[in-house]
């Protein structure tokens, strides 16, 4: 019995020293489990942003604005002085030469006005030239040159109102061009100075501008343009030309100034009356930094935006020289080389621990 109770004791110990083994082990178990949980919280913490390397690049200023397209050389005839009736008439879409005839109003009639000027001052310079020999021969006073000379003027500008006169009534054109658009038909009886045919010349036209005053001073002529059309079956199709004239006067009312663009037109797509975009290069910038405006973040302490360093997040406050549309081009603040956030930037701050 005495050595049983000895055994007993030991046996005891034992299976106590059997069933602490695997708690130790499932207590260093806990403990790594729980050390990963933390590193798996430390990494959730950090931001998930996008970056963009930030890399040198040439630039280019575009201003853009609406635009009018005119015939460079563009003419709105009318009837004649004393009207009358329309016996013939061009086509639209008529290539003429400058000084054929595009219509017909009472050509005849005009004609012989015209030839009986003409006679008038053939009469007059004849009496002038008489008078002239008799006032040297003595024969007469100097008061006749005088008359004679009034009488020729006279017929000159009659002459000339009588040519005025036949040019209207035939349509004349001022210029080679075609026959855009016309307000008369043929037998319609026409008044004096009604609109009569529209010629315009389309191998180039122009484009009219309104620049507001604040930016107009920074526009020459030669500058390089552009032109689109607003609706197009090929709204990709620019059309390229140079400002030819910028007015020297700001309009009261909108405070613009006008500006023409030359555009070439030789296969006549573009016709006058058309409306687009025109784009005006105002300037080149080489070996800038160019960022997206979407990165930018307007505070009370000025304009920054976010980069990351040793993945976190920090502040820069960026000076902007210009600013185009989608594009940003940095003046001071941002060099290259720089990781840009691009997207996230508003959900960290100075000091944010970031991943991209």
């Amino acid at each position: 019995m005495k050595a049983l109770f000895k055994i007993i004791p030991i046996m005891i110990f034992a299976v106590a020293l059997i069933m602490t083994v695997p708690g130790c082990k499932g207590g260093k178990t806990a403990e790594i489990g729980h050390s990963a949980d933390i590193k798996k919280s430390a990494d959730t913490a950090k931001i998930k942003v996008i970056v963009h390397d930030l890399t040198e690049s040439d630039f280019e200023d575009w201003g853009t604005y609406s635009a009018d397209l005119r015939g460079r050389e563009d003419a709105n005839l009318t009837a004649p002085a004393l009207g009358g009736r329309v016996s013939s008439i061009r086509p639209i879409g008529t290539f003429v030469k400058a000084g054929d005839a595009l219509c017909d109003i009472d050509g005849e009639k005009y004609e012989v006005s015209l030839q009986a000027a003409q006679a008038q001052v053939d009469v007059a310079k004849g009496d002038l030239e008489r008078a002239k020999v008799n006032v040297e021969k003595g024969s007469l006073g100097r008061s006749v040159i005088d008359a004679a000379n009034l009488a020729y003027q006279n017929a000159r500008m009659n002459k000339a109102t009588a040519q005025r006169a036949y040019e209207d009534c035939r349509c004349q054109a001022p210029f080679d061009g075609v026959l855009v658009s016309r307000s008369i038909e043929r037998f319609q009886t026409v008044t004096p100075g009604m609109p009569t045919v529209r010629l315009s010349r389309l191998d180039q036209l122009e484009a009219q501008i309104a620049i507001p005053e604040s930016e107009a001073f920074g526009f020459t002529e030669g500058m390089k343009a552009e032109f689109k059309l607003l609706q197009n079956q090929n709204p990709d199709r620019i059309y390229e030309g140079r400002i030819s004239s910028i007015d020297r006067v700001v309009d009261s009312r909108s405070r613009t100034v006008t500006a023409r663009i030359i555009l070439s037109n030789k296969d006549h797509s573009l016709k006058p009356g058309m409306v687009g975009r025109a784009r005006i290069l105002k300037k080149k910038y080489q070996k800038s930094i160019v960022i997206p405006a979407t990165s930018l973040l307007r505070l009370q302490n000025g304009t920054s935006v976010m980069v990351v360093e040793n993945n976190v997040a920090r502040q820069r406050i960026v000076e902007i020289e210009v600013s185009t549309g989608d594009s940003v081009l940095i003046r001071k603040g941002l060099a290259a080389g720089e990781k840009l956030i691009t997207t996230g930037a508003f959900q960290v701050s100075d000091g944010t621990k970031v991943v991209y």
